[in-house]
């Protein structure tokens, strides 16, 4: 049959050029969704301390102790029994301890979600000193168990943004004018709640 064409299978520039830009749009979509999750990780962090500060204002307010502080075991029946020593700071493993117990189990200010972190694991606290500064610090237990974009955009948030000073610091290094999303790994980290 002479005259007859016969049809090739394929796109057209024009269909090629809308699945391009469809793609685009979903990649676009999809880079811009991250930030948003990454970003409101960071503001819960924020939320998560300034809850915790406060239970423990508020429980100084009704008993005129830090929670755990004076406890001799780590589960206290009540306030009553933590009849230890009052120094006004969490340094004991049972004090350590009863700081959770009494903020969560006995007074109910805290609940058990509100000691959960963004990184998935139950925060403890400590007391120690980082690099001179001495205080009762949240420290997640295991290491490096922080996103360091997260710990960076905290601590350029709520304190110096210098990795080794302050009430928020890091084992990774960043400082104030580090751009925190272009970091990478992970990190130990320390959020300072009492004096």
């Amino acid at each position: 049959m002479k005259g007859v064409l016969k049809s090739r299978g394929g796109f057209t520039l024009i269909e090629m050029a809308i699945v391009l830009v469809i793609i685009g749009l979903i990649l676009g979509m999809i880079m811009k969704g991250k930030q948003l999750i990454d970003g409101a990780k960071v503001k819960s962090l924020i939320a998560q301390r300034n809850k915790i500060i406060a239970a423990i204002n508020i429980f100084y307010e009704r008993y005129g102790v830090y929670p755990g502080d004076g406890c001799t075991t780590p589960a206290p029946a009540s306030i009553s029994q933590c009849n230890g020593t009052k120094d006004g700071i969490i340094d004991t493993a049972d004090e350590e301890k009863a700081f959770w117990y009494l903020l969560i189990h006995d007074t109910h200010i805290l609940s058990e979600a509100d000691r959960r972190s963004v990184f998935g694991q139950d925060w403890n606290i400590i007391y120690r000193t980082f690099n001179g500064v001495t205080g009762d610090w949240l420290d997640l237990p295991g290491g490096a168990q922080m996103d360091v974009r997260y710990m960076c955009a905290l601590d350029q948030a709520i304190d110096d943004g210098e990795y080794n000073s302050g009430d928020v610091q890091a084992s990774a290094h960043y400082h104030r004018n580090t751009d925190c999303w272009s970091l990478s790994g992970q990190t130990d980290g320390w959020i300072k709640v009492l004096p």
